[in-house]
């Protein structure tokens, strides 16, 4: 199960699944050799500024026919070690948020069921809720490392608990993260008010700031423990464009400026090498406010780092 070859079928033509793999839509039969399912989830009814992120699967995939078979850094063949395909679109309801979170949450459930990793493309945030939840009932406890602008640590707006800032708070009251164990890539201000991380710090949450995201001993000795909390236990990463600079990643929800360059964003997943990433989304991609692809290249290019990951790590477990 490998991508159309570009000597077979032109990059710009053809069917745009991700990365121009096999497309299997749900209810049929999934070949013994798959390990990875990358699954839309074309939703934003959590977003709480610039709309749009429902139609970054889409763009996302357009992108992706750039993406090529072997990684030179973490020198790996991808499709040399696991089998990967396109899952199509999770069914969600557009003017049903509640709806909507129970159709991802089962929709994940269904190929985790197969033994299959998950990369998951959005989407706005509020689609990890779902997904996480799912990952959980898998495999267990597990370390999830969470790049993004914000802590997504958020109580409520306008009286609602579930929007695209909250679901990790949702995550960690439900105990499906456990706070030791999560670990925060890229944050920075401004904030609303000054006791804003105050929730993450008391719970032990670990974080790494954008200004400390670039080469040097803050970032090492933040990944080193990334490692030693991890062990052989899953790793599930979730990867907030707006993580980015918004030179780097303007086609995003809720943009802030000061943020990692592509290059240092790519670098920070490249020190995961090594872990049982078992899963991982990619999200805020919102076309309507993206330049020449930019975010969607981006994001294409997130994925495809998490999908040498995951072919680096070996063999998924059997069920618990």
């Amino acid at each position: 199960m490998k991508p159309i070859s570009a000597l077979h079928m032109p990059r710009f033509g053809g069917l745009a699944t991700f990365s121009r793999l096999p497309y299997i839509p749900q209810g049929q039969v999934i070949p013994k050799q798959a390990k990875l399912a990358v699954l839309g989830v074309p939703f934003d009814g959590g977003t709480t500024y610039r709309p749009g992120a429902r139609l970054g699967p889409r763009a996302i995939r357009d992108a992706s026919v750039l993406n090529r078979n072997y990684h030179p850094q973490l020198d790996v063949d991808i499709y040399e070690k696991m089998g990967v395909f396109d899952a199509g679109d999770v069914a969600v309801n557009p003017i049903n948020m509640k709806k909507s979170l129970v159709a991802i949450e089962k929709h994940a459930d269904q190929l985790l069921s197969k033994n299959l990793r998950l990369i998951a493309l959005g989407g706005d945030h509020l689609m990890a809720y779902p997904l996480l939840r799912a990952f959980k009932r898998k495999y267990g406890p597990f370390t999830l490392v969470h790049f993004d602008a914000h802590t997504d640590m958020a109580d409520e707006a306008w009286g609602e608990k579930f929007h695209h800032g909250t679901p990790m708070r949702r995550l960690i009251e439900e105990k499906v993260l456990d706070p030791q164990r999560v670990f925060q890539v890229g944050l920075r201000g401004p904030w609303g008010r000054a006791d804003q991380e105050d929730y993450s710090k008391q719970r032990g949450v670990h974080q790494l700031h954008a200004d400390d995201c670039a080469p040097g001993q803050a970032r090492d000795r933040f990944f080193d423990q990334v490692h030693e909390t991890a062990g052989s236990k899953p790793v599930y990463i979730s990867f907030d464009v707006d993580g980015v600079d918004p030179a780097f990643a303007p086609g995003t929800g809720t943009p802030v400026v000061g943020g990692m360059s592509s290059r240092e964003a790519l670098q920070c997943l490249r020190l995961l090498a090594g872990l049982r990433v078992m899963g991982g989304d990619v999200v805020e991609v919102s076309p309507a406010y993206d330049h020449a692809q930019i975010t969607a290249l981006l994001a294409s290019a997130i994925a495809f780092e998490m999908m040498a990951l995951m072919a680096r790590s070996g063999p998924p477990t059997k069920d618990r």
